[in-house]
């Protein structure tokens, strides 16, 4: 009985976890950093990022820098929303890798 109870158990998480899945997806998340626009879902997926003009007149290594802490940022904005709906889903329970 008990082995049937936590098969039970287990289908049930997984049904929340897809569920988790599609809703982090659709979760669209807007970041801005000095002027760099970065859009990005809850898992972490870039979708699209934009440059203003005035920004490309700068050096190549300076645009790079400030790329890369956009996406950077934009990148701990998604982590904070899935981790916030890992622990609607769990819990206190502790998964590794949630």
């Amino acid at each position: 009985m008990e082995l049937f109870k936590m098969a039970k158990e287990a289908m049930a998480m997984r049904s929340k976890m897809s569920d988790m899945d599609k809703k982090l997806k659709a979760h669209i998340i807007d970041a801005e950093y000095k002027g760099i626009k970065i859009q990005v879902n809850a898992k972490n997926e870039f979708l699209s990022f934009s440059i203003p003009e005035d920004l490309l007149k700068e050096n190549k290594t300076k645009i790079e820098k400030l790329i890369l802490s956009a996406f950077e940022a934009a990148g701990k904005k998604a982590q904070n929303v899935m981790a916030e709906e890992a622990k609607k889903l769990t819990g206190t329970m502790k998964i590794p890798g949630l």
